[in-house]
């Protein structure tokens, strides 16, 4: 299946830090053909984080990317990326509140 990959803002300021424009198309092509390959991310609605290697840092040192499925509209939009050690984790409470205003 062909999915529209949307990048919400925060997503969107931050990709070029962390992808080349080839791994980026690396990561979409992969999603595509396993969009559920991110472990869901509890109590937020369905939304999942994956690991992916980035930039010469490897799988473990790489970014973590926030992201959820739209598969009625056929889209994965893409929430968030961070690198292993900038960021803990992203807060439930408020991935669950976007994803539901976007499901709206």
């Amino acid at each position: 299946m062909y999915y529209e990959f949307v990048e919400l803002g925060l997503f969107a300021a931050l990709r070029d830090e962390l992808f080349s424009e080839e791994q980026f198309l690396a990561f979409q092509w992969y999603l595509c053909q396993r969009p559920d390959a991110g472990d869901v991310i509890p109590e937020t609605g369905g939304c999942r984080k994956i690991r992916w290697k980035v930039q010469g840092k490897g799988k473990r040192g790489g970014a973590r990317v926030i992201y959820f499925l739209r598969n009625k509209a056929g889209q994965i939009v893409l929430v968030t990326a961070y690198g292993k050690n900038e960021r803990e984790d992203v807060p439930r409470q408020w991935l669950r509140k976007l994803k539901e205003t976007y499901d709206e």
